[in-house]
């Protein structure tokens, strides 16, 4: 069987959601036996040096894993997150100049993109498509006219939430795969390396949410399953 590759994972330069360090999601996917970690920092590259620094250090060992460079987009336009990986170096240019016109277009720590900007950026793109937590009919247009215009660079990802209607969003989102040309994609949606990091990114939450533990109710995340 084909060993497993995390496509979605945040470090903690995912401002007040991602509750693990980059090295700490490397040495972990190494530990766990897996063939790769993709780094998706949410409109953002900046965990991507030191999960690199982490593999060198284990390059070596029997723990070695593959660090992919990418990064989660988010766009103010209701266009669905898009999970990016550049193919190669000049991808990778377009991709950091595609960061820098958001940057700049934002207050200080933001980054406001949309499906435009992006579209002029896409050559040499791999694309994962993140589905929102309601699947509906405007999403999935959005995920066939994705589909049509990256044109076989795009999947579309898949998380369970590990609640009771798991396996209808799954058949759901296979459904679309098949219509859509973008083949649907295993992640976890990691937050973090281990599950008992979990009570940090719930404090996180509450953080990003300006509200207390005892507050915050149903947006915590239900359950400890966002590792590795």
């Amino acid at each position: 069987m084909t060993r497993y590759a995390e496509l979605q994972a945040a470090t903690n330069f995912s401002f007040l959601r991602g509750a693990s360090h980059p090295w700490e999601l490397v040495s972990a996917a190494g530990m766990l036996g897996m063939q790769a970690i993709g780094i998706t920092d949410r409109n953002s590259l900046a965990g991507v040096v030191r999960a690199w620094t982490q593999m060198r250090a284990m390059a070596d060992t029997p723990f070695a894993v593959k660090t992919l460079t990418g990064c989660r987009l988010d766009f103010a336009d209701g266009t669905p997150s898009l999970l990016c990986y550049p193919s190669d170096r000049e991808a990778y240019g377009r991709l950091t100049r595609l960061l820098t016109l958001g940057q700049l277009r934002a207050e200080k720590g933001g980054c406001e993109l949309r499906w435009g900007d992006f579209a002029d950026h896409a050559q040499g793109q791999l694309v994962l498509i993140v589905p929102p937590a309601r699947l509906d009919e405007t999403f999935e247009r959005q995920v066939v006219q994705i589909g049509g215009d990256l044109r076989g660079d795009v999947w579309l990802a898949a998380a369970r939430d590990y609640g009771p209607r798991d396996l209808h969003r799954l058949s759901r989102l296979a459904a679309l795969a098949e219509r859509s040309g973008a083949p649907m994609v295993a992640t976890n949606d990691v937050l973090y390396h281990a599950p008992e990091r979990r009570p940090l990114q719930d404090v996180l939450t509450c953080i990003r949410e300006t509200c207390t533990i005892h507050e915050v109710g149903l947006r915590l995340a239900a359950n400890a399953e966002r590792h590795l």
